[in-house]
């Protein structure tokens, strides 16, 4: 567990310069479109992930980390453990930059706090897809990944507009915390377990057997 706990610490050192640029980016969100809090709150958490792994390859720290009395599986666990905190951080900046905002008079609205919560959980979801590719391609292949993994956040930026007509239930969840279905509730749940469990089996099997 300490080892996991210095992994961690290691990706938030990497990257504490970059959280600085955040600023300037919460800044631009409040005054610019701040009733659509709950969704910037995705962009800073990725970010910062792809920031470090960005670092971690250019100067190839998995072979330094390779190197060290740590199995490789731990240093798999420890990068996937790194999403929980770089997404609370996230949402704590969301929070503050909502507080701000109420108390500029730009919100007067309660907090969103069940479609802020959904749309935080949606981090690891996204960081399940971009591990995998990361600990695959290597140096060389990351870059375009990265290029296309921003797209695809952009893009879910106007997804989420859309989930009102897609997904009436979770719709109501969201405006009334009422579930009619629980069913389709267990599903969605063991399926989002499923699809990050199955990510990091991947990101396992990928890393185990290559060659650094």
């Amino acid at each position: 567990m300490h080892n996991s706990i210095a992994l961690i610490r290691k990706d938030f050192i990497l990257t504490r310069k970059f959280a600085l640029l955040l600023i300037p980016y919460f800044v631009l969100m409040l005054y610019s479109n701040a009733q659509a809090y709950t969704v910037f709150s995705l962009l800073p958490a990725l970010l910062l992930l792809i920031n470090a792994c960005t670092i971690d390859m250019q100067h190839n720290n998995q072979k330094f980390l390779a190197t060290l009395p740590v199995p490789r599986q731990q240093l798999i666990q420890a990068k996937y453990m790194t999403i929980i905190p770089l997404s609370l951080f996230s949402l704590i900046c969301t929070l503050i930059m909502y507080w701000i905002a109420v108390t500029l008079g730009k919100l007067d609205d309660p907090l969103r706090w069940r479609e802020l919560g959904l749309i935080t959980a949606v981090i690891p979801l996204l960081a399940s897809f971009y591990l995998p590719l990361y600990y695959w391609l290597g140096q060389k292949g990351m870059q375009f990944v990265n290029v296309v993994f921003m797209m695809v956040i952009m893009l879910s930026f106007t997804t989420f507009g859309s989930l009102n007509k897609e997904f009436p239930a979770l719709a109501q969840w969201v405006q009334n915390g009422k579930i009619e279905n629980m069913l389709l509730l267990v599903i969605g749940v063991l399926a989002y377990l499923i699809i990050i469990y199955a990510s990091y089996l991947i990101s396992s099997r990928i890393y185990m057997h290559k060659d650094i």
